[in-house]
This record gives C-alpha cells, structure tokens and sequence, in this order.
C-alpha cells in the first residue's frame, strides 16, 4: 500500500527535478503515461517542445481547460482558450483551425474535429451517425487514474461512431440496438440509459429523471397545506394573547384614572366644606348677670 502511495508521489515530483529551461533542446515526440495525461521531453508545465523552431523549448500559448495541474499564475498568467473555431493542441503551442473529417486528430480530442457530432476514433475525425445495422469504428484505450488515497484505478473506455441508441459490436462492425433496463452488459455505452453498474447490469444514471407518482404529490400538497395552517394557527394564537395583553393594560389604565378622579374629587369636596364652616357655641346664661342687664336698660328707659 506505502509503496503504491510513494510511487505516486514520486510520478508528480521526479519530472520536475529534470525539467529543461526556456531555449533548451528537447525532443517533440508526445510522451504519454498511463493516465493519458500529455507531456513531452521539456517535462514543464509552462513549456513545450515546438519542433518549428528548432526542437527547443518555448513557452506555452493556449489551454483547452480552464485548471492546468501544477499551474502558479504567480509566475506566468495561465494562457488563454481557443474560440469556437480553433483548437488547443495538447502541447498549448498555439491555436489551430479544427480539422475536417477524415483529418489526423490527437487521441481523444473530438474537439479538435470540425462537424456536429464529431469524434475522433483512432486519431481520425468521423461524425458519429452510423445508423441501426450501419458498419461502424471503435478504439479502445486503457488508462489508470488515481484515487484520494493514491491507489491507481484500471479503467478501459470503448468509444464509437455509432448513433444515440445503438452501439457498435466489434464482432460483426456493424451499429446494434443498446440494451434495455435489467440487461447484462459491460460498458456504458450497451446501455440505453448510458450506465452499467459494477454488478454488469443496466441502470438508470444517477442524472436520469425520476417520475414522481401521483401519491407522492398529493402528500406533498396537503403538507404544505398542514404546515400554512399550521403557522396560521400559530400566529392567530400569538395575536390573541397580544390582543387580551393590550386590553388588559388599557382597562387598567382607565380603571386606575376614574379611581384617581374619585379621590380627587372626595379630596376637593372636604378642602370646600373646611374653609366655609363656623364654630357657634351655645351655654346657658348666667340669671344674676341676666337679672342686672334687664334692670339697668329699665332705669335708663324711665329716665
């Protein structure tokens, strides 16, 4: 396992300790690995071998994807992509007209292929639209790829010239119908549905679209219909408590007023009655005095 993992690692750091500079001499002939990836004797990221100016090393001038591993815009500004009518070679030496059919394409580039539907099957461009029962082309190619962990993974891909529907047998070259769900098979491409499992049997993809049944959407609907009520209900609850909360204070702020006035008023009423009220104080006369006063204004009248 450590020794999958270290051989691995070693694939992505040994080239780069014998990379060539910018001008050095180099050999053009693609380099391969088994992943497919393309590289070349400069063994550079930022350099290709261009057989037009000498077998040297210069720097690259176009990308056919927007990520390139190894890649720091930091030094050089990632090149730019080719339009609709110019292909990027796997060298990134520089833009090139698409090629006509028939044409030399590199492996697995369909869009370095002029044409709808174009494909390129062993490094020639055709259209793909040979018909049921049409003789038709295929390339194998096996490559590895890598997992997470490290662990290279084996894959092998037919590909054909064949129509939607059908697919190429090699036995007789000649286009047959793709297979239905549930049918044994061993490549994507037998597939009507375009995916075989691990089990050798046709499936439906995981992109493929799923037919709700009618159930379903009436049990949706009437939790959606369950859940607004429901938040309805809520929301009436809260404003009744809010509601009964607010009349509360007002009838006790009104309630507290008239209890206010009340007392004021009784207050007011005694202070009224105070200021207005006098003091008569009733005793019983005294006769001697009351006998003298009487005989006195009698003399005075006579005189």
């Amino acid at each position: 396992m450590y020794l999958n993992q270290f051989i691995w690692l070693s694939s992505l750091w040994i080239p780069y300790a014998y990379a060539l500079e910018l001008g050095d001499l180099c050999d053009p002939t693609p380099i391969y690995s088994t992943s497919w990836q393309y590289d070349d004797s400069c063994n550079n990221v930022y350099l290709f071998c261009d057989a037009s100016r000498n077998n040297t090393c210069h720097h690259v001038a176009c990308s056919n994807s927007d990520y390139i591993q190894g890649w720091n815009e930091m030094l050089y500004k990632s090149p730019n992509r080719c339009n609709d009518q110019m292909y990027c070679p796997d060298n990134g030496s520089r833009c090139t007209p698409l090629i006509s059919l028939g044409g030399h394409c590199e492996p697995q580039r369909d869009d370095e292929c002029t044409g709808k539907n174009a494909i390129c099957l062993n490094s020639t461009c055709f259209i793909k639209g040979s018909p049921l029962g049409g003789n038709c082309g295929s390339d194998r190619t096996d490559y590895v790829s890598y997992d997470a962990k490290g662990f290279s993974v084996q894959q092998t891909i037919i590909r054909d010239n064949c129509t939607e529907g059908t697919w190429c047998n090699e036995a007789t070259n000649s286009c047959i119908a793709s297979l239905p769900l549930g049918a044994s098979c061993w490549q994507d491409r037998e597939c009507l549905s375009e995916t075989c499992s691990d089990e050798g049997k046709c499936i439906n993809g995981p992109d493929a679209f799923h037919t709700i049944a009618g159930w379903l959407w009436t049990l949706l609907g009437c939790a959606v219909l369950v859940f607004v009520l429901g938040i309805l209900s809520i929301l009436w609850l809260l404003h009744r408590y809010q509601s009964r909360k607010e009349h509360e204070k007002i009838l006790k702020f009104f309630g507290d007023n008239d209890e206010f006035f009340k007392r004021y008023n009784n207050n007011s009423a005694a202070e009224l009655c105070s200021n207005r009220a006098s003091v008569v104080y009733l005793t019983t006369p005294d006769y001697n005095e009351s006998t003298a006063l009487t005989t006195k204004a009698k003399s005075s009248f006579m005189k």
